[in-house]
């Protein structure tokens, strides 16, 4: 990695700081005029960072823009294809354009607006400018045997992405939703794109919202949907981090991964209530098992077996 990039990611984790150029100098075991020239450099590209003579080099939270090298210099990714968007209609969407035409696996699209945001079932996500992170990774799945694990690997590797750079731990919601307490913060939507003729599965396309900065909800989300509110972060440094662990977790979905999608749970133990032939039902979240059905205790003690829909968790209501 060369020095201006790690500068980047030193910078992005040091939002609003000043970092002297001495110990930048020390940390990257080269001189200050170096240091110096990759700032210039840096700022030639358009980066805010202020500099003084006393305190060294602040990287404003101006900077929290979407851009390929930033998301680059967390991901450690540099060998497949990126798109990012100011403004996009769906990631998810244009990843199925991208995969018609054969994209490889790791290919990612990232957009700071969506002005048609999809969640599961039909719904909207809503993705509003300059205070999301609105992603999708394409990837080719090996093999079908673990095809169910894809969604618990997504979501486990975005609570560690957020985890990484803002040291918030979400919970999850079965099946794909990330809270911060009763509120959710992001939604995951994985969606297959399979041959015709072989029946077989060419692509996984998994698209992830989070709601990264305060922003005004929509009435009818005003009451379940919330920010990490992490105003320091950098959306760039997320979406790195998110890559690197998502490629990572869904080339291991035979390893640890459902024990900790477990761990993560915000459902297990919880009366819930859920949908069946569209009726309402009631019941103890009791188990999730390896595929990633959740395990219902009824009231008159038989289990039945969740493989998607929506829940609610009852003591919120």
């Amino acid at each position: 990695m060369a020095l201006k990039e790690k500068l980047l990611v030193e910078f992005s984790t040091h939002t609003n700081e000043y970092l002297s150029g001495e110990s930048l100098a020390e940390t990257f075991q080269v001189s200050r005029a170096a240091v110096w020239k990759a700032v210039k450099s840096l700022q030639q590209e358009g980066y805010v960072i202020d500099s003084s003579s006393t305190k060294g080099y602040c990287f404003t939270d101006q900077n929290d823009f979407l851009r390929e090298d930033m998301i680059r210099a967390f991901s450690g990714i540099t060998d497949t294809p990126m798109y990012v968007f100011d403004e996009v209609d769906s990631t998810n969407n244009y990843a199925k354009v991208l995969c018609a035409k054969g994209t490889p696996h790791g290919t990612l699209v990232v957009a700071n607006h969506q002005t048609a945001g999809r969640g599961r079932q039909g719904h909207s996500f809503y993705s509003p400018k300059n205070t999301g992170l609105y992603f999708t990774l394409v990837i080719k799945p090996e093999n079908d045997a673990f095809i169910s694990r894809i969604t618990p690997a997504a979501a486990v590797a975005t609570v560690d992405a957020i985890e990484e750079i803002t040291g918030i731990h979400p919970g999850i919601k079965w099946v794909n939703d990330l809270f911060v307490g009763t509120r959710k913060i992001a939604g995951i939507l994985t969606e297959a794109i399979t041959d015709f003729e072989t029946r077989t599965m060419d692509y996984v396309i998994i698209g992830i919202g989070i709601n990264c900065k305060e922003m005004e909800f929509p009435e009818e989300i005003q009451n379940t949907a919330a920010s990490l509110n992490a105003d320091r972060m950098s959306r760039s440094a997320l979406a790195g981090a998110l890559q690197r662990h998502l490629l990572h977790r869904t080339a291991h979905l035979d390893e640890d991964l459902m024990e900790r999608y477990r761990k993560d749970s915000i459902v297990l133990g919880q009366k819930i209530t859920y949908s069946r032939n569209n009726e309402l039902f009631t019941g103890i979240a009791v188990d999730i098992n390896d595929a990633g059905n959740l395990i219902i205790k009824k009231p008159d003690d038989s289990t039945e077996v969740l493989q998607s829909g929506e829940i609610s968790i009852r003591n919120w209501q």
